[in-house]
């Protein structure tokens, strides 16, 4: 047997949710609140485990350990380079 890919266990993943949709709807027919709320969260706990799981994988190939890239506008960047000259010629004043 071979190791699941990430993609094979998020197919799982989804189908396991739309289970629990079907039992959460047929537990508020039932006014089964207490069971509609626990399957709800499971969906919650399914949802953050794959984001870690794709988190983990990301970060163990080599890529830094984020759900999407960053993009720092250059507008930002320069502002803080500015604010970095600012502080240094304060620093030096003293």
């Amino acid at each position: 047997s071979r190791p699941l890919t990430i993609e094979e266990i998020e197919e799982v993943a989804i189908s396991f949710k739309e289970d629990l949709t079907r039992d959460c709807e047929r537990m508020i027919r039932r006014s089964d609140m207490a069971g509609a709320l626990s399957t709800l969260m499971g969906k919650e706990f399914i949802d953050k485990f794959l984001y870690t799981l794709k988190l983990r994988a990301g970060s163990s190939m080599g890529q830094p350990a984020r759900a999407r890239p960053i993009h720092i506008p250059a507008s930002v960047k320069e502002a803080g380079k500015k604010r970095a000259k600012k502080a240094k010629k304060r620093g030096s004043k003293s």
